[in-house]
């Protein structure tokens, strides 16, 4: 590669005004649903604290995939593994057809779904939403049009958890402390997921999240922590730890039970300063929704006078551009007595050129073709220049004579040539 320069200057960025829904028009919006909480048929538990964690790094989280041209369809993870007489070797088959965004929701929703006895459960899922690349892979957009099962994949190498045994049914299951999430893949509609109803769809839930839903959800959450404050903490001394025994949380079935969203249960004996306290937060947040209501409505109205400003100010440009455009047409036209040929450089570049230009360059241009100038007549624009009455003008400095502008652009021309 030839080496170029390439410096920044001192000048400030110039920022273009972006707004939330521009984005590459060769991109759809998805759903996902991740996984579940509790335990799972791939034999691992995961709790809603843990879950929690790990959403944290969803975002940005790339949206593979396995397509079989012959199938015609999606595959599994697509791990292959060759043996040779080089050894064995891992290859990863998938390849990249989307992504979580930075700014993506994610969010806990309740399904009511079926077991594979047929009984129906409740399961807790983690969601988030993403894009996929449908302009670029025609592929994607079967996630869209018809749905596909999904499947998580966490990293290895920042796995954290341990082993326990389900004292229930004795069945062993991998309890996950913490993990990463370094992909989440496309499955085709004939392989089964871990999670049975992870999957990627068209926006549904998600696509009626508004601003009062963030709202909510904050109101909820700081709700949420005062009670537990005021209530002073779980008493953790009356509880095992979720790693050693969690069958409390079970049916036989291995299935998670407990309803993780259920409202905590007031202490019948709340002190009446503890009822204040969230009364009193109760009503601050009202105001700040207040707040907020008003900011956004000031928000929208300056947003209105700043597009209205910007029109006009466009017009301004445009209506000033269009009279120094006539004011370089009639400049030029003024020098009727030269040709067509004389004057193409300044008509193909009359946009590039200022009116002192157009000026300085016509006027050079009469003096070295030693033109005879004479006097227009207004009566007769198509007169030529010849069948008029000729007048001479002196070019001479030290003689004070009424001669228009150009003619004494032409004087100070010929005197900067002649010295």
């Amino acid at each position: 590669m030839a080496n170029t320069m390439s410096v920044a200057t001192i000048s400030d960025p110039e920022f273009i005004n972006l707004q939330p829904l521009d984005i590459n028009p060769m991109m759809s919006t998805c759903e996902i649903k991740v996984l579940y909480v509790g335990a799972n048929r791939n034999g691992s538990y995961i709790t809603k604290d843990v879950a929690t964690e790990m959403a944290k790094t969803l975002r940005g989280a790339p949206i593979v995939g396995y397509y079989r041209e012959e199938k015609e369809d999606f595959t599994d993870h697509g791990d292959k593994v060759t043996i040779d007489d080089e050894g064995i070797k891992f290859e990863c088959m998938t390849q990249p057809y989307g992504f979580v965004a930075p700014d993506a929701q994610v969010w806990f929703q309740n399904f009511d779904e079926q077991d594979e006895f047929g009984n129906t459960v409740e399961r807790e899922y983690l969601m988030t939403t993403g894009y996929l690349w449908t302009g670029q892979y025609e592929e994607a957009k079967l996630a869209l049009e018809e749905g596909r099962p999904q499947s998580m994949e966490l990293d290895s190498e920042t796995l954290d958890g341990h082993w326990a045994e389900n004292s229930n049914n004795g069945m062993e299951f991998f309890i996950i402390n913490d993990a990463i999430f370094s992909k989440l893949c496309i499955l085709g509609e004939d392989v089964e997921p871990c999670f049975e109803g992870a999957s990627i769809t068209a926006p549904d839930i998600s696509a009626s999240f508004t601003l009062d839903d963030n709202f909510r959800r904050n109101l909820y959450t700081m709700m949420q922590e005062l009670q537990d404050a005021l209530k002073g903490g779980m008493d953790m001394d009356k509880e095992k730890p979720v790693a050693e025994d969690f069958t409390k949380d079970q049916d036989e079935t291995g299935e998670n039970t407990t309803n993780e969203n259920q409202d905590p249960v007031e202490d019948e004996d709340e002190s009446s300063e503890e009822q204040t306290a969230f009364e009193k937060l109760q009503s601050q947040l009202e105001s700040e929704q207040d707040a907020y209501d008003l900011l956004q409505s000031h928000y929208s109205l300056l947003e209105e006078r700043c597009n209205a400003l910007q029109q006009e100010n466009k017009e301004l440009r445009q209506f000033k551009e269009e009279v120094e455009l006539q004011q370089k047409r009639d400049l030029i036209q003024s020098f009727y007595m030269l040709s067509d040929e004389d004057k193409k450089d300044v008509n193909d570049n009359i946009a590039e050129y200022s009116l002192d230009d157009i000026e300085a360059k016509l006027s050079v241009i009469c003096v070295r073709k030693k033109v005879d100038f004479s006097v227009k007549d207004d009566d007769d624009s198509s007169a030529q220049p010849q069948q008029k009455e000729p007048v001479t003008y002196n070019l001479n400095p030290d003689q004070d004579d009424s001669v228009p502008a150009w003619v004494s652009a032409l004087r100070t021309t010929k005197n900067n040539m002649n010295n």
